[in-house]
């Protein structure tokens, strides 16, 4: 029997052709006309950008969320910092995962989240987490700025002969409801993240649509699915975004399993009117009551959620391998009967790399090794007939 690696290695040879044959291709007719599925794995893409566009094209994905870290990409900080051709900005893997993912066919389905502040841009910079902390504005918004001018389709970087490709939605910060991810969460038992959070959304909004030519897609939440200790529950912070004037065009949200095991299931039992979490299970009545709270039907994308599954010195909740490919389907086909969500990214492709504290993500579709878990060959069935590249 081939193996899964040994089956990689043929479709890796393979790559130059198929490449070419998708370029070419006719669009696949799908009944559903809106939900696209895909994945969030910045490493796996980087590290192995040939393998990772063979199994996107086996995987039919049609979407692709990019972390675009300001940590990362400015970790100084730039002389010019509206000019994205200032020498402090590193785009260069950016640019790479942007230009290949066009030539794959995911031109227009590509989503940047702009989140994680670098030192010298935060409001606390001696605060531990620092990447978590509220950033000044102005370094927000130039930022922002200086992202949305360089993937406008029209910036030609030094060097180069022809412009980098477009991106069209951008997501503001990840899971900024998390004390985790932005802070402060409270001040003076206030919930002030839902405030502070909307001076960042909109701010980046502003800046984006100065820096492109069309009308962005601006992706408003990434909301974590819960509150609790110095975390903001998710409805609570959509009101809170609703009263301090939230303008987005699409909401997003993770809605990662509180109890792994329940799958599908998990959060069916929640209030539908005021829920401690959000999961698959009630992600209908998230989505019916972002309705009620913003007072108008947007799009939902969810854009990061998945299963752990065991690996030796794994701490963190697991569920089986034939749960997560039960999950994974099931995921997939319940997403399909909700109208309003139109985008899916699962975190990760690949399984991540062990961690010394024993908590590391596991919520790949393959292992580390290349090894096919069953949840490969059932999301291949979900997502066939699905807008995408495969």
């Amino acid at each position: 029997m081939t193996t899964a690696l040994t089956s990689r290695r043929l479709r890796l040879l393979l790559v130059p052709v198929a490449l070419a044959c998708a370029l070419v291709a006719p669009a696949v007719a799908s009944a559903n006309k809106k939900l696209r599925v895909g994945f969030l794995d910045n490493a796996y893409v980087l590290s192995n950008p040939d393998l990772f566009w063979s199994e996107a094209r086996e995987l039919n994905v049609g979407f692709m969320r990019w972390d675009l870290q300001w940590k990362h990409v400015a970790p100084t900080k730039p002389r010019n910092p509206r000019d994205p051709g200032d020498p402090a900005y590193q785009w260069g893997e950016t640019d790479r995962v942007v230009q290949r993912a066009v030539a794959e066919g995911l031109g227009g389905n590509i989503m940047f989240t702009l989140w994680a502040t670098p030192k010298w841009a935060s409001t606390t910079p001696k605060a531990k987490g620092v990447t978590a902390t509220m950033p000044k504005l102005d370094a927000w918004r130039n930022f922002a700025y200086a992202a949305a001018k360089r993937y406008s389709g029209t910036y030609t970087p030094a060097g180069a002969t022809q412009p980098l490709p477009r991106i069209t939605a951008w997501e503001a910060w990840n899971e900024p409801n998390g004390y985790f991810a932005l802070r402060p969460q409270f001040q003076n038992g206030e919930a002030v993240s839902p405030r502070n959070y909307t001076m960042l959304l909109n701010a980046m909004g502003k800046e984006i649509n100065k820096a492109l030519p069309f009308k962005p897609t601006i992706v408003a939440g990434a909301l974590y699915k819960t509150g609790g200790g110095n975390s903001v529950n998710p409805i609570t912070f959509m009101r809170g975004m609703k009263a301090a004037g939230a303008k987005f065009d699409v909401l997003s949200v993770h809605p990662y399993n509180k109890v792994a095991a329940k799958g599908v299931k998990d959060g069916a039992s929640q209030s539908r009117t005021n829920p401690a979490y959000i999961a698959i299970g009630n992600l209908d009545a998230f989505v019916s009551l972002s309705n009620e709270i913003f007072g108008r039907k947007r799009p939902v994308w969810v854009t990061e959620f998945g299963w752990n599954t065991p690996a030796p010195g794994q701490k963190q909740t697991t569920v089986s391998f034939a749960q997560q490919a039960q999950f994974a389907q099931q995921s997939i086909a319940k997403m399909k009967q909700i109208p309003q969500v139109e985008r899916l990214a699962w975190f990760l492709l690949r399984d991540d790399h062990p961690k010394p504290a024993g908590k590391w993500y596991t919520t790949g579709l393959i292992e580390l090794d290349q090894e096919d878990k069953p949840s490969y060959g059932t999301w291949q069935k979900a997502a066939r007939g699905l807008p995408g590249i495969g």
